[in-house]
């Protein structure tokens, strides 16, 4: 539609419009059919029709100008904020109560062939008044993307007069289509507003400020790990220039383009961020911040780099860790040689023999009479005799059900005889009978023996029963022999067996195989080949899911294990003999071993998250949420700048924040655009680093299997030794950890004593000496003899100087384990000594710290880096995070949690785009400042409400894992729980 800018000068074709509309709106108004009007009015209505018209446009304009201006965001507890509140959309119910305002003012009569229209809108009062002109005036966006509004003005009233008397009285309701983006700046910013108040999960201001604050984290992590002189891994620094770059774009997002001045002052504090703040000293001047964005801006003009885009570490949570059995198959493996072994061995060669005896063939003959032949005889005597004999016969044929086989059958015959004399009388006459009754039966004894096998898989052993096979062994040739003299005896006893008709008694026994002497070195140098394979048995993990607890390494790895242990036992078609058979039981059962042991590190495991669980939710937060923020992360993709379609062409929108860049130092208004005076504090940043130190409360209370009461672990203590030597509380520190050390050398040499490893006290302590010799200082020699590398270069010392007292990798092996296990038993060191010298050496490098940055401004970054790491040595390497597993040897990983929060806000925010003719301009500002209007003409401005500043608050967490050992990550400058000056303003 094309706009009026002059009264009367109105384009035919929007005259025709109005007039339709006019002529509808008073034949709505009439009823029926209008009425025949004289020439001159009907004229006269007319011209006042157009020009009313013209009026609505102008005054839609005019208030969508001030509505922009000053919008109603929230409406005051006042009258008219009341009134605006009610329509539940007060932004829109001022534009309307503007525009009725606007058109009222702007009414005026016109005259036409001696008639004069007047037309009129009542005058408002009170609020109901206001309600009233509420309900007169619509204003709509119309068009694409809201780029133009609808404004319809309810029963104007046009009086018609002649020489001052009343001829006719008309109500019309005007309606203009007006080009102005008014409610599309309104609702973009508000959407502007909706994505900065969104969580850190969902689209918006967090969610992308978390995306790079994990770039940012996870490069200086990882570069702290790697021993970079990095004491703050997360600063309030990155924590403001991720939230500036997230808020440009969210600008870009939501408006499709960004402040100009903004984007450049982000490019340049990344910059000045990545270069200087190498060691991250925050809570600097106004002037400082001003110095260092100068100074870095002028060593690079014109650069378009974005320092935090590019920000992003080749390793990101979802990389891939890869995680090892390690050292694990190797604690499996002592306790298995050491308590488990002899028994797996000894299954093979046992066997269990049962005597089966089977009855048939049986028949009974009879022969002579019972009495005498005719009647009358009297029984007067009895004589009864038995006789069994026992010969030699065939076995019935048949054999036992697996795993029974048969070691021995005989056979017998057994005949038993009963001859029963009995004697008779009758009268005077007596008689003697003889009845003989013979019972046979076929009695085969059978020896069956079934061999256990232990955890060898159950396939045929060849030979057997015979010596021969892998080591040439007896195998069970000794065992069909132990169980005939066992279970059957001699000839006479096989006789008495097949004779009884009665339960055979005793009918089971165990049989034990002869060992090879070298059965238990043959295969202990084999599990040996095997452990190696099995500690580099890996699963791949995702870094993120193992730092917050979302996967179990331990439990993978168990996993893993049991799906390649079939390959791993590696069986034979056959086995080549007992011995043979015993190994396979062996590797199978190591196997059982490593992963009972996986599954008991996977129930730590869980008990460490079921305490890191509590933790965080004192915190208010949760590993779910951990997760949650971590995965959200990766799905911010990067908006681009764009024009908006809409009525009349595109539109192109321009965003200005004032100050454009968000900075953590309290800023003058008169550095600003400000019309305003005093001083703003734009940003506001807390951020908590919860895992200080490997032994500090928090730490302490999750990982508690690692340390107990009020000592410390001596690998801590040595660490935080190692980090502050220079310090005054050194001396005091290294004398508690060379007596821990004492401790651990005395048990080496009680361990060599015991192995026969010197000829004397001496000796041994020059053994324990020449091991340990490789490292210099108290704190290296600490480390290395809680990490097994101390004990085993004592144990390579005495295997070279007494070669003979060792038989095979066996001895060897006990050797080892014995030194590694009083290394890494005993008490630690004192808390109260090891406290005060880490907390010291944290002070110590955030005073040095300040001190140089404080000093960067115009220096190069190798320069701040030299500076830096010369001021500080090793006490940026004081050692921070949390194991993620609880094991003191080894774990997978070091894991640690910031929790960050801030606020901040815009002084004012402005949003402007082309409205009308060259150099026309509709500019929407929000910035706190109270709307007022004077909506009963009295010449008093009343409070409407607030257009409230952009602002925002948001809350994240981050999570960084690194690989196991070395200095861990997290903050270590003295400043765990880091504020910036303003947090408590805001």
């Amino acid at each position: 539609m094309v706009g009026v800018n002059e009264r009367a000068r109105v384009p035919f074709a929007l005259l025709g419009v109005v007039l339709l509309v006019g002529s509808a709106s008073i034949a709505a108004g009439l009823g029926g059919t209008s009425p025949t009007r004289e020439p001159a009015t009907e004229a006269a209505i007319e011209q006042g029709r157009t020009s009313l018209g013209g009026t609505v446009h102008d005054a839609t304009r005019t208030a969508a100008r001030n509505v922009a201006a000053s919008p109603v965001v929230a409406p005051a507890n006042t009258t008219l904020g009341r009134v605006l509140a009610a329509t539940g959309d007060p932004f829109r119910a001022a534009l309307e109560l503007r525009t009725y305002l606007a058109v009222r003012d702007r009414l005026s009569a016109t005259t036409e062939r001696g008639v004069t229209v007047d037309p009129s809108l009542p005058a408002l009062r009170d609020s109901a008044d206001i309600d009233a002109a509420l309900s007169r005036t619509t204003v709509e966006p119309v068009g694409a993307n809201a780029t133009a509004v609808r404004t319809t003005v309810a029963n104007v009233t046009l009086t018609a007069m002649r020489d001052g008397r009343v001829i006719d009285r008309y109500a019309v309701s005007p309606t203009m289509t007006v080009q102005t983006p008014v409610f599309a700046l309104h609702e973009r910013t508000r959407t502007y507003q909706q994505r900065l108040d969104s969580g850190a999960t969902e689209p918006g201001l967090a969610r992308r400020a978390t995306a790079r604050l994990y770039g940012v984290a996870w490069a200086r992590g990882l570069t702290q790990y790697g021993g970079g002189p990095i004491a703050n891994v997360v600063s309030n620094q990155h924590v403001a220039v991720a939230t500036n770059h997230a808020l440009l774009a969210q600008q870009r997002a939501t408006f499709g383009a960004t402040d100009d001045t903004g984007r450049r002052a982000v490019r340049v504090a990344a910059a000045r961020a990545a270069g200087t703040d190498l060691l991250a000293a925050t809570g600097q001047s106004g002037k400082q911040i001003q110095e260092l964005l100068a100074g870095v801006d002028a060593a690079t003009p014109g650069s378009t780099l974005d320092p935090v885009a590019a920000a992003n570490p080749p390793i990101t949570p979802e990389s891939a860790l890869n995680v090892s059995v390690g050292e694990q198959a190797t604690t499996a493996f002592d306790r298995f040689v050491t308590t488990d072994l002899d028994a797996v061995l000894a299954a093979p060669y046992r066997v269990t023999v049962e005597r089966r005896r089977a009855v048939t063939d049986s028949a009974t003959t009879t022969a002579g009479r019972e009495r005498p032949t005719g009647d009358n005889w009297t029984l007067v005597g009895t004589e009864q005799t038995d006789e069994t004999t026992v010969t030699d016969g065939d076995a019935t044929v048949g054999s036992p059900v697996n795993p029974w086989h048969t070691l021995a059958t005989t056979g017998r015959r057994v005949a038993e005889t009963t001859r029963t004399e009995r004697r008779w009388r009758r009268n005077h006459t007596t008689h003697t009978t003889v009845e003989t009754t013979t019972q046979t039966r076929r009695v085969s004894i059978r020896l069956v023996g079934r061999h256990d096998g232990g955890a060898a898989p159950p396939v045929g052993t060849s030979p057997i029963h015979e010596r021969g096979g892998a080591i040439d062994g007896p195998n069970l040739a000794a065992v069909e022999r132990r169980a005939k003299t066992r279970l059957l005896g001699d000839e006479q006893d096989l006789d008495a067996l097949a004779a009884r008709t009665t339960s055979d008694g005793t009918t089971q026994t165990t049989i034990r195989g002869e060992q090879p002497l070298e059965l238990r070195d043959w295969v202990y140098r084999d599990l040996v080949r095997l452990r190696e394979r099995v500690a580099n048995v890996s699963v791949a993990v995702e870094r993120g899911a193992v730092g917050t607890y979302q996967v179990n390494p331990s439990d993978e790895l168990a996993g893993a294990l049991r799906a390649r242990r079939a390959r791993l036992v590696d069986r034979p078609d056959e086995y080549d003999g007992v011995a043979d058979r015993a190994r396979v039981a062996a590797r199978g059962a190591y196997l059982d071993a490593v992963i009972t042991e996986l599954e008991r590190r996977a129930d730590d495991r869980d008990g460490v998250k079921e305490r890191l669980a509590g933790l965080l939710a004192a915190r208010g937060l949760s590993l779910g949420r951990l997760r949650s923020i971590m995965a959200a992360r990766s799905q911010v993709t990067t908006p681009t700048s764009h024009s908006i379609s809409g009525v009349g062409g595109s539109y192109s929108l321009d965003v200005e924040g004032v100050p454009a860049y968000l900075t953590l130092a309290s800023v003058n208004r008169t550095q600003t655009d400000s019309l305003r005076e005093g001083s703003v504090r734009p940003l506001a940043a807390r951020n908590t680093n919860i895992f200080t130190v490997p032994y500090g409360d928090a730490a302490d209370g999750i990982v508690g299997k690692l340390f107990g009461g009020d000592r410390v672990r001596l690998r801590s203590a040595a660490r935080a030794l190692a980090a502050g030597e220079e310090l005054a509380t050194h001396e005091t520190l290294e004398a508690d950890v060379e007596t821990a050390v004492s401790r651990r050398r005395r048990g080496m040499r009680r361990v060599l004593r015991r192995a026969g490893v010197g000829d004397s006290r001496s000796d041994r302590r020059r053994i324990v000496a020449a091991g340990l010799g490789a490292w210099e200082t108290v704190a290296e020699r600490a480390i290395a003899v809680t990490e097994n590398r101390g004990p085993d270069a004592v144990a390579a010392v005495a295997l070279r100087r007494s070669p003979g007292s060792f038989d095979g990798p066996a001895d060897r092996d006990d050797l080892r384990r014995s030194l590694r296990a009083v290394a890494t038993d005993g008490r630690g060191v004192p808390e109260s000594s090891v406290t005060p010298h880490v907390e010291r050496a944290r002070q110590m490098v955030g005073k040095l710290v300040k001190q140089s940055v404080g000093r960067a401004a115009n220096q190069t970054t190798t320069a701040v880096r030299e500076r830096l790491e010369s001021k500080t040595g090793k006490l940026a390497a004081v050692p921070s995070g949390i194991p993620v597993t609880p094991v003191p040897s080894q774990w997978y990983a070091t894991a640690n949690i910031w929790d960050i929060e801030a606020r901040g806000g815009y002084d004012r925010f402005a949003v402007s785009v082309r409205n009308g003719g060259p150099g026309r301009r509709l500019t929407y500002v929000r910035d706190g400042s109270t709307v007022v209007i004077d909506w009963n003409g009295d010449g008093e401005l009343e409070r409407a409400g607030t257009a409230t500043a952009v602002t925002f608050a948001y809350r994240t967490a981050v999570v960084v894992v690194v690989p196991p050992g070395g200095q861990g990550v997290g903050d270590v400058d003295g400043n765990a729980d880091e504020r910036s000056a303003g947090w408590g303003e805001r």
